[in-house]
């Protein structure tokens, strides 16, 4: 599983946090054969980098959540255009099914040429032609 940049500011950032935390509250680490001094100079140095990181990761989390935002829009869009296809399907094909009726009922020329215009409609719908109605 690859690590995003977002995700590998957020763990530096940890460690930043950390790091800024130890050397804020000692003057020195002493391990077994040697001392380390921490001049103020670095853990102020340290925090400045670590303000400048967490800043960074809100910044990348905001752009995140921007995405996420435009990603649920634009789904929700295509949803709503797929529905409003099938609702103008259904009119278009309830209109054919009556212009049918109407001419089995009673076969007229006038009957007879909206028919055929609803078929036409129809079939130019399902191939993708934008007709109104």
């Amino acid at each position: 599983m690859p690590i995003d940049f977002q995700t590998f500011v957020a763990i530096f950032a940890a460690l930043l946090v950390f790091l800024t935390g130890v050397t804020l509250s000692y003057d020195a680490l002493e391990f077994t054969a040697y001392r380390i001094l921490l001049p103020q100079w670095v853990g102020l140095l340290l925090a400045a980098v670590t303000f400048f990181t967490v800043a960074v990761d809100q910044i990348l989390r905001g752009f995140i959540r921007v995405e996420e935002v435009q990603r649920r829009v634009e789904e929700k869009q295509r949803s709503a255009e797929e529905a409003e296809r099938a609702a103008r399907r259904a009119r278009i094909e309830a209109g054919c099914r009556a212009g049918q009726i109407r001419f089995q009922l009673e076969p007229s020329a006038e009957h007879r040429r909206e028919l055929a215009a609803v078929l036409a409609l129809l079939y130019s719908s399902r191939f993708g032609l934008e007709l109104i109605l």
